[in-house]
């Protein structure tokens, strides 16, 4: 009688838990990880679900592209990507907005080489009528002698 009991309020307890809402930080976790699978699978409506209609990134290399743009980039075939993880991730919520940030290391396959890179990077996200989108998107190559053209001797 005891171990049924203990079952029945196991089941109980899971599925109060499996009925509450994702904290709006696992929200953006969970998001953060859906784009990672839409850039690798280049399912460009999942990152049409994601990437707000204002967005804006900017590159790596310094240039800005806006949503439209994004979107056909990586959505394309233009790179292959081998692999794509996700390390060192960080949410602050600010009620409807909200920061992210994180590493990421990828390796992708273009024009026939492989490249392996390092990027950080900083998100905006807003909420509206109870959705996430993100807005605005910039990411930054790691690079270990980052220094090293700017020294003044």
């Amino acid at each position: 009688m005891r171990i049924a009991s203990l079952v029945v309020s196991t089941l109980v307890m899971a599925s109060v838990y499996a009925q509450q809402p994702l904290s709006d930080e696992k929200q953006i976790l969970k998001l953060e990880d859906d784009w990672v699978r839409a850039l690798k699978t280049k399912d460009r409506q999942l990152l049409d679900a994601i990437v707000a209609r204002n967005f804006t990134f900017i590159e790596p290399d310094g240039t800005v592209k806006d949503r439209d743009e994004y979107l056909a980039d990586r959505s394309s075939d233009i790179a292959a990507t081998e692999s794509f993880e996700l390390a060192d991730l960080k949410v602050s919520v600010f009620k409807n907005c909200a920061l992210a940030s994180g590493l990421s290391k990828v390796t992708e396959r273009r024009q026939g080489k492989r490249y392996r890179f390092s990027l950080r990077w900083k998100e905006l996200w807003l909420k509206d009528n109870g959705s996430w989108k993100v807005v605005a998107s910039q990411a930054t190559p790691v690079n270990p002698a980052w220094d090293a053209g700017f020294v003044i001797k």
